[in-house]
């Protein structure tokens, strides 16, 4: 099954599992209901700010919402430990990145560690500049990343460089070089009230 028909999947059952149609879905997260519906049968693979509005309309964390675990939403205990493979994860695949979300088994977590690497080559090519809540670390494994964001020039990293921001600020990951680059993103979980 492909990773945009997995998400899909998970988001139309905990839709239902909350008894949401698509309507009232769309209302809590904001995201239209022929995006959510084209999410759900695996026709379009969602962005990380589309997934994390999805998330808040949802009432669920992304982890819950990429581990694909099909149990009860209960709260993990407060020892913690979760060993990720090279290559282990659930992997979302956008036109910007390729996101492979670490330990997405653990819930509720305080922090997102993702291992991603950067497609698109120009500001242009990336389209708006995307922001979520909480904040965020990247580190660059491989190749060169330009960092733009929303209050500050861009600013070129090379590997072994890195950049904390705040995700609430527009920001963009672009790939300067020949290559996608290839990073490791630390980000604090998106969390907000409910609706």
């Amino acid at each position: 099954m492909s990773t945009k028909s997995e998400i899909g999947r998970r988001v139309k059952q905990l839709r239902k599992a909350d008894g949401l149609t698509l309507v009232e879905l769309s209302g809590r997260s904001g995201v239209s209901v022929s995006s959510i519906s084209k999410i759900e049968n695996g026709a379009l693979s969602p962005t990380l700010d589309v997934i994390l509005k999805l998330c808040d309309g949802l009432s669920v964390s992304i982890g819950d919402l990429v581990s694909g675990a099909d149990g009860d939403r209960v709260s993990a205990p407060n020892s913690r430990f979760s060993p990720a493979f090279k290559g282990e994860g659930a992997l979302i695949s956008t036109p910007n990145y390729d996101y492979l979300y670490l330990c997405p088994d653990v819930k509720n977590k305080f922090i997102m560690p993702i291992h991603a690497r950067v497609k698109a080559r120009s500001a242009t090519q990336f389209g708006d500049l995307v922001s979520h809540g909480g904040e965020e670390f990247l580190y660059v494994l491989e190749g060169e990343v330009e960092v733009h964001s929303e209050f500050y020039e861009p600013v070129l990293l090379k590997k072994g460089d890195s950049v904390y921001l705040d995700s609430a600020m527009g920001h963009a990951y672009i790939s300067a070089g020949d290559a996608d680059a290839e990073v490791l993103c630390i980000c604090t979980e998106y969390q907000t009230e409910g609706p």
